[in-house]
């Protein structure tokens, strides 16, 4: 019944929670579970019907419940409970939420309700995330909200897919945007809504499906909620929701005794920005007892373009920066854990873009940048805490153009995110195939999206010396080769390319990412036979003929751009898209002589000079 931190007891006794919450122990752990419960079985639902492969494979999404405004029970529409989906949506969704029902306005709500929205400069991260909320009544008594965040393949704007680093120079081109107005009234559609989606988006059959499909897993939330506050009444609920939050709240403030107090300090780059330049960010963690401060301030400034993320997005960062750090067992993502975790992120920062700066493509690459600073920051507390770092990004690719398989060519788009590798601890070696933790997705079955668009996937595979070596190495790189069809327009995201993946400990970096193309060639890989040198598309490049170089350091080599969008390829031209190495931990000569052979005979180092450190450069900070 009781959870642990680190073997030590920290739930509340059964005396404590009658007398803090009127409540049995039974009631309050069978309600608490029941919660987490619902939130998954929301899931399941969009899982299982979502017609987007980003909804019903990669799981791209976060859907949960809000609880009742109760202030005796220090209650305001608290997340209580969310799924098991992309974690980068757990923290976002209650602002997003939040600021959504205020602008709405509590009292406009009535059973049956959805309301739509997707104004990031409302609590929100990226237009492509479309939030949704259905509120839960019973009787008069509005007892919370089920409510969701979903990744949309296409939201309309100049950019298909939307990711347009480099284009979208400000909010106003980035797509439709809708300030929260109702899908349903009292149950019953509302057209108008309907077709800004149907209307302004490229793919308005998938549309019409899933926003159906949101709406049922919001209804399946709320009727599961309305089962159990019939079934034990509403004030019981109302206590088991302030239980429920309380209870994450208190695992959280025990697990962070265990940091050890301190100031702690990070800083990395971004790979560019719309002109090519590296982006700081820093961060400083500040530690004392069982409260944790995180500190964004000398980050640089935001950039035009679609270089820059919400402040909803950073303070979600910095939130699961510290929980990848925590050992976590017992504890349930919701509003509770967040409560211990103070956010300072400077306005008019990258982290903190304000109107009208674009933020779609630099959602998932600053979010992902300022949890791994949190990690970096905290790596430095304790030995026991430090991890290498991972490949940092996002990392994604997309095709958009006109699929000619069929009796007469249709518009798609295409969006493949790639898992990749993860730093050493303590522990053991880094994970080679993970997406990163704001992501916590899987990548789309190849053979559906081969079906699904004319696109083929022609390799995968781990790149030998890439691994920043260590006493417990990082992961390696993998590397992915994808072919169009036909004529593509693309986007994609990867960093890395041009810094590399730090070590800890002593530990030393991984390799660096790239992109590359070979024109034209896929009938020469197809035949077996050995291509040309590719052609740099992100990475470093030798500016005169295009080839890859080692370093920008190497006379005439320039680095481009990691981040863009509008990028052609044409139709049988072979891309691959490689992941940088992840970060070693501890020195490589600590590694055990067992080790080094396994590494040997699997591939993951070609030489036991490589594998000793000789691999990648300089080691880790």
């Amino acid at each position: 019944m009781s959870a642990s931190v680190e073997g030590a007891t920290v739930a509340p006794t059964a005396d404590e929670v009658r007398s803090t919450y009127g409540l049995d122990l039974t009631t309050a752990e069978v309600l608490r579970h029941a919660l987490r419960f619902v939130s998954l079985q929301m899931q399941l639902k969009i899982n299982t019907a979502a017609l987007s492969p980003l909804l019903n494979e990669v799981n791209d999404f976060g859907i949960g419940l809000l609880g009742p405004r109760d202030p005796d029970r220090d209650l305001d529409f608290d997340a209580i409970a969310m799924a098991t989906a992309a974690p980068g949506h757990y923290v976002i969704n209650q602002f997003y939420a939040r600021m959504a029902i205020e602008h709405f306005g509590v009292e406009n709500f009535r059973p049956g309700d959805v309301i739509v929205y997707n104004d990031p400069y409302r609590g929100g991260s990226h237009v492509n995330d479309v939030g949704a909320l259905m509120p839960i009544f019973d009787g008069d008594a509005l007892m919370g909200f089920a409510v969701s965040i979903t990744h949309w393949l296409d939201i309309g704007g100049p950019v298909p897919g939307g990711l347009g680093a480099g284009l979208q120079r400000d909010m106003y081109s980035e797509g439709i945007k809708i300030t929260p107005r109702r899908l349903y009234r009292e149950g019953e559609l509302v057209a108008e809504t309907l077709e800004l989606f149907t209307e302004q988006t490229r793919i308005p059959d998938l549309s019409v499906n899933d926003l159906q499909v949101i709406r049922a897993a919001l209804q399946l939330g709320a009727d599961m909620v309305g089962h159990y506050v019939r079934r034990y009444g509403a004030d019981v609920y109302r206590s088991a929701a302030q239980y429920t939050v309380d209870y994450s709240e208190r695992l959280v403030r025990s697990a962070l005794t265990r940091i050890p107090d301190g100031v702690y300090e990070a800083q990395d780059h971004l790979d560019n920005d719309a002109e090519g330049n590296p982006m700081l960010l820093r961060c400083t963690v500040r530690k004392h007892a069982d409260r944790i401060e995180v500190d964004y301030s000398g980050t640089c400034r935001s950039e035009w373009f679609g270089y820059a993320a919400q402040w909803s997005d950073t303070v979600c960062a910095a939130h699961l920066g510290v929980a990848a750090i925590l050992d976590q067992t017992g504890i349930t993502p919701n509003a509770g854990g967040y409560r211990p975790i103070d956010v300072v992120v400077p306005p008019g920062s990258c982290l903190h873009a304000l109107p009208p700066m674009s933020t779609n493509a630099g959602h998932t690459m600053l979010l992902t940048k300022a949890l791994n600073l949190v990690k970096q920051a905290l790596s430095q507390a304790d030995p026991e805490l430090a991890v290498g770092e991972n490949y940092d990004d996002v990392s994604v690719i997309g095709f958009a153009g006109l699929d000619d398989r069929g009796p007469a060519p249709v518009p798609f788009v295409a969006m493949r995110p790639f898992s990749g590798p993860y730093g050493g601890t303590r522990r053991g070696d880094g994970c080679a195939f993970t997406l990163v933790e704001g992501g916590n997705c899987v990548e789309p079955s190849i053979e559906l999206d081969e079906i699904a668009y004319p696109v083929l996937i022609l390799e995968r595979e781990f790149v030998a010396d890439t691994a920043g070596p260590g006493e417990n190495r990082g992961g390696p790189a993998n590397r992915v080769l994808l072919s169009p069809q036909v004529d593509v327009e693309s986007l994609y995201q990867v960093d890395q390319c041009r810094f590399p993946t730090k070590g800890v400990i002593g530990g030393g970096a991984g390799a660096l990412g790239s992109i590359t193309v070979h024109r034209a060639a896929v009938e020469e890989w197809a035949a077996g036979r050995e291509l040309a040198d590719p052609e740099v598309v992100a990475g470093i490049a030798d500016a005169a003929t295009g080839r890859p170089v080692a370093s920008e350091d190497v006379p005439g080599a320039e680095f481009r751009l990691s981040k863009r969008a509008g990028v052609p390829f044409g139709a049988g031209d072979v891309i691959a898209v490689q992941l940088p190495g992840g970060g070693g931990y501890g020195a490589p000569s600590r590694r055990s002589d067992e080790a080094v052979r396994r590494d040997l005979r699997d591939g993951i180092y070609t030489t036991e000079t490589r594998a000793r450190g000789a691999v990648s450069g300089a080691e880790g900070e």
